[in-house]
């Protein structure tokens, strides 16, 4: 019996981590917003977020923007990079993502093609890095006065 229990306690916990395989999942969770007429905020008053949406949330390898199809703004045709994976948020606006570590773009489906949440520096395409046995969460919004 107790042979069977030190087996049992080695398969489920000691041999998917000798195998490379996390036990702590790590990658990308958060809310996605839509803002329609952004503005300041008054003095004294918090920034509204706008109203959760339920949207596309596409993960492609780090990209930049020379690799935008038909680029406006922060509103695009679509993107030339390899798609590493995608989930609807829900009505509430969130989502989460398992992903390997590592360094990502992060997109939002917006009418017939994509949104860019947020540039990083002159050329990449809203980056989010993901580490070993952790979740990054970020808070994604749209802001409809940006696109024209």
């Amino acid at each position: 019996m107790r042979y069977k229990a030190i087996q049992f306690i080695f398969l489920v916990c000691l041999a998917p981590i000798l195998m490379g395989f996390s036990i702590l999942p790590q990658g990308i969770m958060g809310t996605v917003w839509m803002e329609k007429n952004a503005s300041m905020p008054l003095k004294g008053k918090a920034k509204q977020k706008g109203l959760p949406i339920s949207t596309m949330v596409y993960v492609y390898e780090a990209a930049h923007l020379n690799q935008l199809i038909e680029q406006d703004g922060n509103y695009a045709k679509g993107i030339q990079a390899k798609i590493i994976k995608q989930v609807r948020s829900d009505k509430a606006g969130k989502f989460k993502l398992r992903l390997a570590p590592g360094k990502y773009t992060i997109v939002l489906g917006y009418q017939d093609g994509i949104y860019i949440p947020f540039f990083s520096g002159n050329t990449g395409l809203a980056f989010v890095e993901v580490s070993k046995h952790q979740w990054q969460e970020i808070d994604l919004t749209i802001i409809d006065s940006s696109i024209n």
